[in-house]
């Protein structure tokens, strides 16, 4: 059925992997020694001067704060950048203002303070430690006086890329013709949501609905955020074309906070969850719309667990819960897995650059399952007897902290999400809880 309705062509805009190296990956254990890594880190970054760095928002760049001799971020949920597609960073610029003129007379090493920025980076995300992005140093001068500085901007710019998905779904309508449909006018609609806006989609989802028979009297979880917009419109269709099955009973959307500003988002009660039953594929259609115009989920985090909770909560009657999520972004709310007391289906996407291994958490500690182009990944208990998981030929252990993570770090491009784990340090006091609270909704 998939290769007769769903025919999509994705084609990935094709980019330079031979770019000039701009300078050796840095060695971690050389940054925990500034004096080691002086003589190195000069000839490695190129060092430009201006008067002074201007803060202003510019397309494709992200602005990582640390403040006057500080090295810990103001806004570490600033990176990574929530992109329709994917994206690529190309350039960092770690900002100092040049106060004093010589270095020799900081009242903070300039070293020491280099090191500490650079592996703060890093633990954010290891990725941007590359030899395929451009780093350099700016020096501000237009300050006379310790005041002066303060004043400026101290922090790191990182510049990216996008990587462009462009999709052709214009035979699709042409295979509908052939297909015999409860309400063909529904199923336009929803092919024509993804042709009008050309989404990112690659039909993992309609391929994991499609061949996981299994799955009755469901409840769709969707990521309702600006990147899923097209692999969540794929689980609709499937719907739209399999409502006589009646295996999908609700669909929920979440959007991570409607327009919530990060700063305001609260673990747990972020809200932004919109449900719909599925007896009328048009209400769900309906939905699809109506929270995308609620937002687009601001930044890369999520908050899959509170709307799984949410989902919990509303529909017990439910028999499974299918979450449909962005591999490419953290789960902010992690840390409320503690709430959830059923198995969870989770179907990832964009998969591109691996698996990010707090889903694989998400699933193996709730007693569900994992899905995925065409792999489903059933048992992850009973497979975790052996020591460790492989997934994708990637191996997993269970660590110290109590989840699972890839055997070789290299194999980890999603440590920036770790910190997850736990709750955010900068909470207020009035926002942190021992216990979270499971019921969110009334």
């Amino acid at each position: 059925m998939l290769s007769r309705v769903f025919i999509v062509i994705l084609i990935l805009s094709s980019f330079d992997h031979s770019i000039c190296l701009a300078q050796q990956a840095f060695e971690l254990e050389a940054l925990q020694s500034p004096n080691r890594y002086k003589s190195n880190i000069e000839g490695q970054l190129k060092i430009i001067e201006t008067a002074v760095f201007s803060e202003e928002p510019s397309e494709n760049k992200v602005l990582l704060e640390n403040g006057y001799a500080k090295y810990e971020f103001k806004n570490p949920d600033a990176w990574p950048p929530d992109q329709i597609g994917t994206y690529r960073p190309v350039a960092v610029r770690v900002i100092f203002t040049k106060y004093p003129r010589d270095s020799a007379f900081w009242l903070t090493d300039y070293q020491w303070l280099l090191s500490k920025r650079l592996t703060a980076l890093f633990e954010l995300d290891s990725n941007l430690n590359s030899t395929a992005i451009e780093y350099s140093i700016l020096l501000q001068t237009d300050c006379d006086n310790e005041f002066e500085t303060m004043q400026l901007f101290h922090g790191i710019e990182v510049s990216y890329e996008p990587i462009k998905e462009t999709i052709d779904v214009t035979e699709i309508d042409a295979d509908l013709s052939n297909t015999q449909t409860k309400n063909p006018l529904a199923v336009r609609k929803v092919t024509q949501f993804m042709r009008r806006d050309r989404y990112t989609m690659d039909s993992a989802v309609f391929s994991v609905l499609d061949r996981n028979t299994q799955w009755n009297n469901a409840v769709v979880v969707l990521d309702w955020t600006g990147s899923m917009y097209g692999h969540g419109a794929e689980a609709i269709l499937w719907q739209a074309l399999n409502e006589e099955q009646n295996r999908i009973r609700h669909c929920v959307f979440f959007n991570d906070g409607d327009r919530t500003k990060t700063r305001k988002k609260t673990i747990g009660y972020t809200k932004g969850i919109y449900f719909s039953e599925t007896a009328s594929i048009t209400d769900p259609i309906k939905m699809m719309r109506r929270v995308q115009h609620k937002g687009n989920g601001g930044d890369s985090p999520e908050n899959d667990l509170e709307a799984l909770i949410a989902t919990i909560n509303k529909l017990p009657e439910s028999q499974d819960i299918i979450l449909v999520a962005d591999n490419a972004s953290c789960i902010r709310d992690f840390v409320l897995l503690q709430c959830l007391n059923r198995p969870i289906h989770v179907v990832l996407c964009r998969t591109k650059n691996g698996i990010n291994p707090q889903y694989i958490n998400l699933a193996w500690k709730t007693g569900g399952s994992l899905h995925f182009n065409d792999i489903d990944v059933h048992d992850l208990s009973e497979k975790m007897k052996f020591g460790s998981l492989d997934i994708n030929g990637t191996k997993y252990v269970h660590t110290l902290n109590d989840v699972l993570q890839p055997v070789d770090r290299s194999d980890h491009f999603f440590a920036h999400c770790d910190r997850y784990y736990t709750y955010p340090k900068r909470l207020n006091r009035s926002k942190r809880r021992k216990e979270p609270e499971c019921y969110f909704q009334d």
